[in-house]
């Protein structure tokens, strides 16, 4: 890669940074009162005006049915339902479908209106912790941040735990080889403690069930910046015992989109700190593809990983730490 293409991509990357599309969705109860909504372009394949769609029979709850383009048949998911604000007076030839593409699966997620794109910094993304008192009417396990403007919220929602709600056969599988987990076992896991950033419940649920298989003790949090101040803490719980950060957690498994600090950003700031970048960061997202590879590679992940292969994390892990052991020899 010619030194002004890696300068450029580098310049990209790490700068905590996201797109976000804001659309909105009809309250059931109050005809001309919309909640806004978001969602990161980069699982925006296209947003489209509601096309001709066919209705199936036994389709999961919230499946209006299907709907064909270029050439490929993608399930429409009434976001509204989902989400328990199903309007009858909506007129869905004046809605708008959002075609999404994460963890190889395409769906179309009906909404109400488009509005905008934000490009802003993930910091100004809250937790959802910081839910306020209108927006608590939607269930807070389905929302990953909010965003407050003067006039309104916006709030992020976990398409994921959407997908995996509605047709539960798709959802990740956390299965691991019993061969690999023995062999992470005997490697010395029960010694290992992992810090592990993803700001999805469902996630974070499945991901922490799968390395507690392997027998790693988790510390979870839900975005990068509590993870950044859980690595300061180690490394005063490190200094007072004269040692390193590796004697306090051995591995950082983070997601790339969060709110307040990234995946990408986090890894950053680790592989630039003189006392925490020998700590082994792997990134796995539901959008690892091309250029968000390179992009890991340049920062410095150690690993990077799909969320659809997640059952091959422990695998990654056996690796890395076998790497470590013999650099130890």
């Amino acid at each position: 890669m010619a030194d002004k293409e890696t300068k450029e991509i580098l310049l990209e990357t790490g700068t905590n940074e996201v797109e976000i599309a804001e659309f909105e969705i009809y309250l059931k109860d109050k005809a001309d009162t919309k909640q806004q909504f978001g969602i990161n372009v980069a699982k925006v394949r296209e947003i489209i005006k509601i096309p001709r769609f066919i209705s199936l029979p036994n389709t999961p709850a919230h499946v209006l049915g299907v709907f064909k383009l270029r050439e490929k048949i993608i399930p429409l998911i009434d976001l509204a339902g989902w989400l328990n604000e199903q309007t009858d007076h909506i007129d869905f030839s004046k809605c708008y479908v959002i075609v999404t593409e994460f963890n190889k699966n395409t769906f179309g997620f009906l909404i109400h209106n488009i509005k905008t794109i934000h490009r802003m910094s993930w910091e100004r993304i809250l937790s959802p912790s910081n839910v306020g008192e209108q927006s608590k009417r939607v269930n807070a396990n389905c929302i990953t941040g909010i965003v407050n403007f003067k006039d309104r919220i916006m709030m992020m929602i976990d398409f994921e735990r959407i997908v995996a709600d509605i047709n539960p056969q798709i959802s990740l599988s956390t299965e691991a080889d019993k061969k690999i987990i023995e062999d992470v076992q005997q490697i010395g896991a029960g010694k290992q403690r992992i810090l592990l950033a993803e700001d999805s419940v469902l996630m974070r649920d499945l991901l922490t069930e799968l390395l507690e298989k392997g027998g790693f003790e988790v510390v979870s949090v839900n975005n990068g910046s509590i993870a950044w101040e859980y690595l300061h803490a180690f490394l005063e719980e490190a200094k007072n015992i004269k040692g390193s950060i590796t004697d306090i957690v051995q591995m950082v498994i983070t997601d790339i989109e969060m709110p307040q600090m990234d995946g990408h950003s986090l890894c950053r700031k680790i592989k630039e700190d003189s006392e925490l970048k020998a700590l082994p960061v792997i990134l796995f997202s539901s959008l690892i593809y091309e250029e968000i590879r390179r992009k890991g590679d340049l920062i410095g992940a150690d690993a990077q990983i799909s969320k659809p292969e997640i059952g091959n994390l422990l695998k990654i892990i056996r690796e890395i730490l076998k790497k470590k052991q013999e650099k130890q020899k």
